[in-house]
């Protein structure tokens, strides 16, 4: 595939915790990654959890918008609509390579020589196709009215420990029928998501710096150490290196 030089603008953008950019969209695609802290990317079908060393992908008119858990700082690149077509129509997340910050760095600086500005675009253009694809914690957001209410209500009351027969009779429907729809909307069962969502809440907290033990015995594990287990067992890295991967950046453009 051979995507043509069409980067359309480059920015660094900065978030306060707790700040939001509020759901917009554009014809142009987006490719987005923080230097540090961590942020959530709300698009229709997911919430998408993302921290430095990962990008997400957003194709040309996806309604997005973000929430700052902490301190953010993200780069930002936008493709020409045609060129966003030619990438990719489906949101994915990717590896946020040394040599595309650097070259995005070089981008942002000031009064950029139209040649080199033109040669540096065409390296962008290069590396945004070679970049590898990384997995990115999320959970999908059924469409399904008696679904929705579920997971909507999960995603406020993590501790919330109902059952899927009581959820039936809270929104009507069987819990056959409920099971079926959350592996069909989601691809998770209704205990893997529940699970899911509370994973993605705890990232969040431990960047708000709640302790791990408070997290643990919030989410209902036995010990700190069981909750570090999943952890590790979920995103292949302990809470603390997690964090601290967050916190550390490469001294950036303009910062």
């Amino acid at each position: 595939m051979t995507i043509p030089q069409a980067i359309e603008g480059l920015r660094q953008l900065k978030y306060a915790p707790g700040s939001e950019e509020p759901v917009h969209q554009h014809e142009q695609g987006q490719l987005i990654y923080p230097l540090n802290g961590v942020a959530k990317i709300v698009t229709p079908q997911h919430i998408w959890l993302l921290s430095p060393g990962r990008a997400i992908w957003l194709p040309g008119g996806l309604p997005h918008g973000l929430q700052a858990v902490d301190r953010v700082v993200t780069q930002n690149l936008y493709l020409s609509p045609q060129a966003s077509r030619l990438f990719g129509n489906q949101c994915r997340g990717l590896a946020a390579t040394p040599l595309l910050h650097t070259l995005i760095d070089a981008g942002l600086e000031d009064a950029i020589p139209p040649e080199r500005m033109a040669l540096l675009q065409a390296l962008l253009t290069d590396e945004l196709q070679r970049l590898p694809a990384a997995a990115l914690c999320h959970v999908i957001l059924p469409s399904d009215r008696r679904v929705r209410l579920v997971c909507d209500t999960l995603c406020r009351e993590l501790d919330h420990t109902a059952t899927l027969a009581w959820w039936g009779q809270k929104v009507g429907a069987s819990e056959r029928t409920l099971a079926r729809l959350f592996r069909e909307e989601t691809h998770l069962s209704f205990s893997e998501w529940r699970q899911q969502i509370r994973l993605l809440e705890a990232v969040c907290n431990l960047a708000r710096g709640v302790a791990v033990n408070t997290l643990a015995q919030e989410l209902g594990y036995a010990s700190a150490s069981a909750f570090i287990a999943m952890f590790r067992k979920k995103l292949g890295v302990s809470p603390q290196r997690y964090i601290q991967a967050t916190a550390k950046s490469p001294q950036r453009h303009g910062s």
